[in-house]
């Protein structure tokens, strides 16, 4: 039975919606930092009924600095400005955004679900951000999915178990009282406790225990508390002030930032003692989240932002050969070749982007001429082939490129977006593009692009953008190397000019990609995309500058991969936020 529930309340802070990843197609990667699009519903923080349909909606641009409430059955906007100033910032004082109100990633609604009740199979996948009324009613199905398997399951997370004959209100309040904290990964109010307990007590009358379990979770998995991240206005928080987010608020959010997953009772009890709001105690439970087995999903996630992974559900080249299975094994590749390297208790950033082994399995390993034997994936050399890391993953190349051919311009704004924090400006909207020319013997992609984007209007971006790219023309539409393009000699040589301490003519590629791995500004720009992940938006705001300036330099100077992650735990962006005064 999918039981829908109407909720009532107030919360504060901007709408976001969670984690959205650049987009893109079989032609070329997205480009810009990861994180969300504005435009969520309004949700409350007050308890639940039994009954009732409908939530609060509403619009939001998903960035500036506006204010706004929300009550259930009810609309609601978000709306203000975002843009970082050109004034610096004093950063000698706490400097932190309006928090941001979120929904959570199909990725943390299934470990949630995992995590707590033991259930597996991803029911969340699909759910999206959006909570329009189609939404809703998936979101009450697989809520009552989940409480199904989840009972059948019941051994394994409840708190007790009910006798067989008398009265089950002990073994009832186990349920709200140490259940419910954790899906709402808050302590309960009086009013929530109460309401859960006539909701149980209604499934209990209708037909038995197990029938109040059933609908005490369907009920939990549609609130507020758990599809969102809250942050809630303290009492009497004056506006303008700069404050330290709930403790439970924030052992919420570091837990989903390193684990991709909820906290555990060792993190709430931190949370609970204030041991948070200490920096040598809550480094202390950072490094135990890092321990974890759990911190492989955090990690997993990032890449498969920053990198763009989702491109590979659509991923198509004409090479013979190239099938799914080939794309399934790059994808995989990809990410164990990024995740392998926190496996060591100090990976660097420098060895993300050196070294010539990737992790390929049988597939790839005959697709690419690589000798190796065995189905597992495990670390060969592709040595000779002026491979470097991560950006010369043949999957990155693959991912980058048009089905019969490279892509020299979307390899280039992927480095410079991705890699280096450039922004690349979209072309004029009045220009009319050609189409890009079709693969022609005796003419290189390199001479094509060259000549497609010779005019002067075009040379102001592709100056830089074609420079950047050319670097990569070494590999073809599949990531295969290579020494010519249509019978003409491949020319990896270029520049790049963009106010970066990479700028400058090379050679090679070679030349280029090792410049990139002692880049400051590439680890800056890195530590930048790691603050967005963190937050599930691009940090915009004014008020981030302190933090990512902080980030990049420390950063910067270590390259340790593990300590950026304490770092961005740490930074007054992710602790702290703006109260906007709308507390009672």
């Amino acid at each position: 039975m999918g039981v829908l529930l109407v909720f009532s309340g107030a919360c504060a802070g901007q709408i976001d919606n969670t984690h959205s990843s650049p987009t893109g197609s079989g032609a070329g990667a997205g480009t810009g930092h990861t994180g969300g699009s504005g435009g969520s519903a309004v949700s409350g923080t007050g308890g639940t009924t039994g009954t009732g349909t409908g939530a609060a909606t509403g619009t939001g641009n998903g960035t500036g600095t506006g204010n706004g409430t929300g009550t259930g059955n009810g609309t609601g906007t978000m709306t203000g400005t975002g843009g970082t100033s050109s004034v610096s910032p004093d950063c000698g004082q706490p400097r932190a955004a309006v928090a941001r109100l979120r929904v959570l990633t199909d990725s943390q609604y299934n470990n949630t679900i995992l995590d707590i009740f033991q259930v597996s199979g991803n029911p969340g996948t699909g759910l999206g951000p959006n909570l329009d009324d189609v939404s809703l009613e998936q979101r009450a199905n697989v809520a009552a999915s989940v409480a199904t398997q989840a009972l059948a399951n019941l051994s394994k997370w409840a708190p007790c178990t009910a006798p067989a004959t008398g009265s089950a209100s002990a073994c009832e309040q186990q349920f709200i009282d140490k259940i419910a904290p954790k899906v709402y990964r808050h302590p309960l109010t009086d009013a929530q406790r109460t309401d859960l307990k006539t909701l149980f007590d209604a499934g209990i009358k209708e037909k038995d225990f197990s029938t109040g379990v059933e609908w005490f979770l369907t009920a939990l998995l549609q609130s507020p508390q758990f599809t969102y991240e809250i942050i809630r206005p303290a009492a009497s928080e004056k506006p303008g002030e700069v404050r330290p987010i709930d403790g439970y608020e924030y052992a919420s959010r570091l837990a989903y930032f390193i684990w991709d997953g909820p906290p555990d009772d060792l993190l709430t009890g931190a949370a609970a003692n204030n041991d948070l709001a200490d920096s040598t105690k809550r480094d202390t439970q950072i490094a135990r989240l890092l321990q974890d087995s759990r911190f492989s999903r955090g990690v997993t996630q990032f890449y498969t932002h920053w990198l763009n992974m989702n491109a590979f559900g659509e991923l198509a080249r004409n090479a013979t050969g190239f099938d799914q299975n080939v794309v399934n094994g790059l994808s995989t590749s990809l990410l164990m070749s990024a995740t392998q390297l926190y496996s060591s208790p100090n990976p660097n950033i420098q060895d993300l982007f050196s070294g010539d082994k990737y992790y390929l399995n049988d597939v790839l390993r005959s697709f690419y001429g690589v000798q190796g034997s065995g189905t597992a994936f495990t670390a060969v050399s592709m040595s000779g082939q002026s491979r470097h890391g991560i950006l010369t993953h043949p999957g990155m190349m693959a991912l980058m490129a048009r089905p019969a051919q490279s892509f020299p311009i979307g390899r280039g704004v992927f480095l410079l977006s991705n890699v280096l924090c450039k922004v690349v400006p979209p072309p004029p909207v009045d220009l009319e593009i050609p189409p890009f020319p079709a693969p022609q013997s005796g003419v290189s992609t390199r001479q094509a692009v060259a000549s497609l984007t010779s005019p002067t209007v075009c040379q102001g971006c592709h100056a830089m953008i074609n420079g950047a790219g050319f670097a990569f023309e070494a590999f073809d539409e599949v990531g295969r190397f290579r020494t010519t393009d249509q019978g003409i000699p491949v020319d990896t040589s270029g520049s790049v000019t963009i106010g970066k301490d990479v700028d400058g003519a090379f050679a090679t590629a070679d030349e280029l990609l090792a410049k990139l791995g002692g880049s400051k500004d590439v680890r800056a720009c890195f530590a930048e995309n790691y603050l967005d992940f963190a937050l599930s938006h691009p940090v915009t705001d004014s008020a981030d500058r302190c933090s990512i300036q902080s980030l990049g330099s420390s950063f910067g100077a270590s390259g340790d991969l593990k300590q950026l992650i304490v770092s961005v735990a740490g930074s007054d962006s992710f602790r702290l936020r703006l109260a906007e005064g709308v507390g009672q």
